[in-house]
């Protein structure tokens, strides 16, 4: 082979590289990151609770309305929730990005959201909510139908038993209290927490919830084969995304709906997260 031929071979072998590069670029930024996942994952219930079987709990976090997502990107979520019509909606923060302005379009789509479920809708705050002005982010939420709780429970009736929902302040920029969170909590109670960060599941184990749900990571946005997640945030380090055992309490981790700087995702889609309590 002659110089000019190997020459040849190298710059068209490095032109497609460039393509291929382009056009990865093009679909982490264009495509991947409109492609929702319904993720059903199936928690059993402790024996005492067994009442609560078939009850479904869609969970919605981290989408981050902002200048790279739109308000209305979260219509496909909003069509699956009615077709699944779930019986509560769960919210785990980071609802804007950059600015409060974008909350009143978010809280639009989500009291749309809100009005797919049949016993209601609470959530939690996350690190860019708190970052936007805490009211200009809870006054809209609560407005649409969105019952905020940090620190503090609620305790939600349904037609198959009592539900208790725990929601925990962030833990980057606010104070949690666990103590305070499940004080008036009924010892033994069916207890759903809701903590924006997973990171510190290990303080809310020692309270024995049946179930932690947490975002915050957005399953690392870029995951890479092999090499996993390239880039997380703090107090989304240890645990990024889908099931784990805490001690003795599951957690689960959901990938988020929105993106934040970068604007991309790659081989991690957004997810819409089913929860099915089973006895």
């Amino acid at each position: 082979m002659t110089i000019r031929s190997r020459r040849a071979i190298a710059m068209l072998s490095g032109l497609a590289g460039v393509v291929l590069a382009a056009a990865v670029a093009w679909y982490a930024r264009f495509v991947h990151p409109y492609r929702l996942r319904v993720s059903h994952e199936v928690f059993e219930l402790p024996r005492n609770h067994a009442g609560l079987d078939g009850l479904t709990i869609a969970f919605v976090t981290d989408t981050h309305v902002g200048p790279h997502f739109a308000a209305a990107d979260l219509d496909p979520v909003i069509e699956h929730l009615q077709a699944l019509k779930p019986d509560i909606l769960l919210l785990g923060g980071d609802y804007i990005s950059e600015s409060p302005r974008f909350m009143a379009a978010a809280a639009n789509v989500l009291g749309e959201m809100v009005k797919t479920v049949r016993f209601g809708a609470w959530g939690v705050l996350g690190n860019h909510d708190l970052a936007s002005m805490r009211a200009r982010v809870v006054e809209p939420l609560e407005a649409a139908g969105v019952r905020v709780l940090e620190n503090e429970a609620v305790r939600v009736t349904t037609d198959r038993g009592d539900l208790w929902i725990a929601g925990v302040a962030d833990a980057m920029l606010a104070k949690p209290d666990l103590a305070r969170t499940f004080a008036g909590i009924p010892t033994d109670a069916a207890t759903i927490l809701l903590w924006h960060e997973p990171d510190l599941a290990m303080f809310a184990a020692r309270y024995a919830p049946m179930l932690q749900l947490s975002g915050h990571t957005h399953g690392g946005q870029v995951r890479l084969p092999g090499i996993g997640a390239i880039a997380l945030p703090k107090l989304g380090r240890t645990y990024v995304s889908g099931r784990y055992l805490v001690g003795t309490m599951p957690l689960y981790v959901s990938n988020g709906i929105g993106m934040y700087r970068p604007p991309v995702r790659l081989n991690c889609p957004p997810e819409l997260t089913v929860i099915h309590l089973v006895a």
